[in-house]
């Protein structure tokens, strides 16, 4: 495939009611070594003065819209139709980008010759910067590394815009929180999956992620909706049907975590003994060892 526009990357960041963290954000964006990009901020109908501040953030690469609120997904599938770039990628209004990472990219897509999806590693920190965990090991065409839940992150998506425009985010509020990973689902089962495992971006990991912040039945939901979903998805059904015991452990195991963390303790541990009898090999995985610690020190604290 042959690139024609002058643009290369489109970098599309929804945000709402994030105005404290914005500047930052963009500010790695405008700190970018590769300079053939421009930002398409999506303000999804925010009641901060998000307005106002873009109104000083003027730039070149900068385009801003208000919209009324749809969720994260129609913020980011508004974007698409905006973005004029041959590759597209999205970006939380409260994550950054590190110098190189549109360098990397570029370097990756003419390596592996302007491949459909490409993932950048990255790293999760603490609003201080201070790494927490990496997320560099992933594997080219590896494509069931989503068995075990979500590892790539939306900042370190690239997608084609031919592919960007055929897989779109499913516009459901109730799926909001997996409906990136729902998608990389249909995604990576139709075209595949090359990496670049070069941390190039930062997730900050402060209290007041939404992601933080879900009720046992959000999550439950989220859960059966992602999975009804993605297997409507006739290459998905196909790939990962075979693993249908595995996926839902996982994800159970997931709702589990965000419970404990949220000191729903015994609620937390029912979750993950249901996640053991349905794959009884998630025992052994990480996230069942911060299960039991985080649970084990918030009952040892009552």
């Amino acid at each position: 495939m042959e690139f024609q526009n002058t643009i290369f990357f489109s970098i599309i960041i929804p945000t709402y009611n994030r105005a404290s963290f914005l500047p930052v954000t963009l500010q790695s964006l405008l700190k970018q070594t590769f300079k053939d990009y421009e930002v398409i901020v999506v303000d999804d109908g925010s009641t901060d003065n998000t307005e106002e501040l873009m109104k000083g953030l003027a730039n070149v690469h900068i385009r801003y819209y208000k919209k009324e609120n749809g969720e994260r997904a129609a913020a980011r599938n508004f974007g698409i139709k905006q973005a004029r770039g041959q590759y597209i990628t999205f970006l939380d209004s409260d994550d950054i980008f590190y110098e190189q990472c549109l360098s990397n990219a570029y370097e990756s897509i003419l390596k592996f010759e302007n491949p459909p999806l490409l993932h950048v590693a990255y790293e999760v920190t603490d609003s201080n910067l201070k790494s927490k965990v990496k997320v560099n090991n992933l594997v080219s065409d590896d494509i069931y590394v989503l068995v075990k839940g979500n590892p790539l992150s939306c900042m370190g998506v690239f997608l084609r815009r031919d592919i960007a425009n055929t897989y779109k985010f499913t516009e459901d509020r109730a799926l909001a929180g997996s409906e990136d990973w729902e998608l990389w689902l249909r995604v990576v089962a139709n075209v595949g999956i090359k990496v670049d495992n070069r941390i190039s971006a930062a997730l900050i990991d402060h209290d007041s992620r939404s992601v933080k912040h879900f009720a046992e039945r959000n999550l439950v939901e989220r859960k059966e909706l992602a999975l009804r979903y993605a297997f409507e998805d006739e290459a998905v059904k196909k790939i990962f049907s075979p693993y249908w015991k595995k996926i839902n452990s996982y994800c159970d195991s997931y709702i589990a975590l965000h419970l404990v963390l949220g000191h729903q303790y015994r609620k937390g541990l029912s979750f993950w003994f249901t996640s053991i009898l349905e794959y009884p090999l998630s025992l052994f995985e990480r996230r069942s060892m911060a299960i039991v610690k985080y649970s084990l020190l918030g009952l040892l604290k009552r």
